[in-house]
């Protein structure tokens, strides 16, 4: 009997041991199947049509999408928000997969979105041919055991960046704008993301956007959106594009560019060559305006960009009172940059776009003009007056505030022009104008050369300005082009009744000429004039057209483009 009992014993045991054997390779047999998965998403900003950001909410005919990324191509299944009219919302998927393993699932929106999921991959397009507006998809993965009580979460973001192309404010329409990349790196077309890393690859190396209207660009700077891939472009960008009048201008980047998922990225101000800008000075005020949306009366509906000097006073250690007597804006590096001069002994170079400070220096006593040198290098003219650094051209370095590399005498000194052709440098003062070579320059003591001085026909000279290599314009009493291989001056008679010319700028491919000119002064200062003044004629008796500046008195005008 005893033994019988054994044996049934060793049988019971047997059968138990088998039952979980078996129960225990029933949980490795974790084969996909038909669960229900709690899943929260929430959507995410996305930049939008206008430059800012749409921030969207679960509607309650909305549904989501939902990719099994595990499988090789897996077929989205849609649900709709348990929580309607907030940004996130509990969702509750029916999904073929594993019950007890992890998953790596991919949530988007709208669920209408040409998404695919391919061997690990999102596949979708990033049109070639757009029109200014945004449409995003957006989207983000998670990785957990689906059917777990705490279900997963996600956060949805838009799988492309969005690039905004300024165009300046001025006087033209933009009917086109094409994107390429400089470095030959796919932005547009089939997009790949890679949902391990989400690493993405385009296959189309330009975006064409054409405006279903013209952008009106008279009355501020507007902004063209373009959907792009979130790539790395080696060697940045070029953004053309067209106006209604078919002219093309271009900006872009050529250093190396990221585009982010879900980012934005803002180009420079796109500007057309194909309008007159100009840039004026007086008192603590900078403006840049198209002259074509300007009139007789005013500028103030023209103006694409302004400086106020009171912003440097934490920089020049000076009064706001001191930011003062603006008497010269030059553009250099392109364009890129202004070299602001003052009365009140100070100089700035300014970066236009961000109007950050860059050099400046309090050492320039009576300041009238500055150039810009080769090596990082800034040339001052300080006018008449008592201290040592009166009547004098001063030397800088823009690393350097503040500290004089060098000093050379000249009386009355108002203006200095580098000739990268002659590698020369131009400065006159009183009735001389001086030329000077670049003396040690890869040296820490650099210098500049007097290599001659030339006597100009008359004296009391304010301004001199860039014409071509050979070409140089002066105005004072009077205004000559001064021809540098003949050295020879040439009067314009235009000017010939004028004794205070204190600004003027020749273009000699179209005759052109913009200039300010005090010989009747208005405004509150004996040196100052309250008009800018047009001509296409040198040597025509009178100018052909005037803008008026009531509320400055101004010094200065110089011309960004012709």
């Amino acid at each position: 009997m005893n033994s019988l009992k054994l044996r049934l014993f060793r049988v019971l045991l047997l059968c138990a041991g088998t039952g979980l054997l078996v129960a225990g390779c029933s949980n490795d047999d974790d084969s996909p199947r038909e669960l229900s998965s709690k899943t929260t998403l929430t959507l995410s900003k996305y930049y939008n049509d206008k430059g800012a950001t749409t921030l969207p909410t679960w509607g309650r005919n909305d549904k989501a999408g939902l990719f099994a990324a595990d499988q090789s191509v897996p077929e989205a299944v849609y649900a709709a928000p348990i929580q309607p009219g907030s940004q996130k919302s509990l969702f509750l998927f029916t999904l073929s997969a594993p019950q007890h393993a992890a998953s790596t699932v991919v949530a988007f929106w709208p669920s209408d979105a040409d998404l695919r999921c391919e061997n690990g991959t999102l596949k979708t397009v990033v049109p070639t041919a757009q029109t200014g507006s945004v449409a995003p998809i957006l989207a983000g993965k998670a990785t957990a055991r689906l059917n777990a009580y705490e279900g997963c979460s996600m956060e949805l973001t838009n799988l492309f960046c969005t690039m905004y192309v300024s165009v300046k404010k001025g006087n033209y329409s933009v009917s086109e704008a094409v994107v390429k990349a400089n470095g030959g790196e796919g932005i547009a077309g089939d997009l790949t993301v890679g949902i391990d890393d989400w690493s993405a690859s385009a296959s189309a190396q330009t975006i064409t956007v054409t405006l279903p209207a013209p952008l009106d660009c008279s009355k501020e700077t507007q902004l063209i959106p373009v959907m792009i891939a979130p790539v790395a472009l080696s060697q940045g960008y070029t953004v053309t594009l067209t106006d209604t009048d078919g002219n093309s201008f271009s900006v872009g980047k050529t250093e190396p560019v990221t585009l982010e998922a879900g980012g934005k990225h803002e180009t420079d101000d796109a500007r057309s060559n194909f309008v007159t800008e100009l840039i004026f000075c007086g008192d603590n005020m900078v403006y840049m305006i198209d002259a074509g949306l300007a009139n007789e009366t005013t500028y103030k509906d023209a103006v694409t960009w302004s400086w106020d000097a009171t912003e440097a006073a934490a920089v020049l250690g000076l009064d706001k009172s001191r930011c003062n007597h603006l008497d010269d804006c030059k553009p250099v590096d392109n364009g890129k940059k202004l070299l602001c001069t003052s009365s009140y002994n100070w100089c700035v170079l300014l970066d236009i776009a961000t109007k950050e400070v860059l050099f400046h220096t309090t050492a320039t006593p009576n300041a009238h003009s500055a150039e810009l040198l080769p090596g990082n290098r800034i040339v001052v003219a300080c006018s008449g007056g008592e201290s040592s650094g009166n009547n004098s051209i001063q030397l800088y370095d823009i690393s350097q505030p503040n500290r004089i590399l060098y000093q050379s005498a000249l009386g009355s000194a108002h203006g200095v022009v580098w000739n990268e052709t002659t590698q020369r440098l131009y400065a006159i003062g009183g009735q001389s104008l001086q030329i000077y070579k670049l003396k040690d320059w890869e040296t820490a003591t650099p210098s500049l050369e007097l290599e001659k001085t030339e006597r100009t026909p008359q004296g009391g000279l304010h301004d001199m300005s860039y014409v071509n290599s050979n070409t140089l314009c002066i105005g004072g009493r009077g205004a000559y082009l001064y021809d540098i291989g003949a050295n020879r001056f040439t009067e314009m008679m235009l000017f010939s009744a004028s004794t205070a010319i204190k600004s003027i700028n020749y273009n000699d491919e179209t005759g052109e000429l913009w200039y300010t000119d005090s010989t009747n002064p208005e405004g509150s200062q004996s040196w100052s004039t309250q008009t800018i003044r047009y001509s296409t004629d040198k040597n025509a008796s009178t100018e052909t057209r005037t803008i008026k500046v009531p509320d400055l008195d101004v010094y200065k005008v110089r011309v960004m483009n012709w």
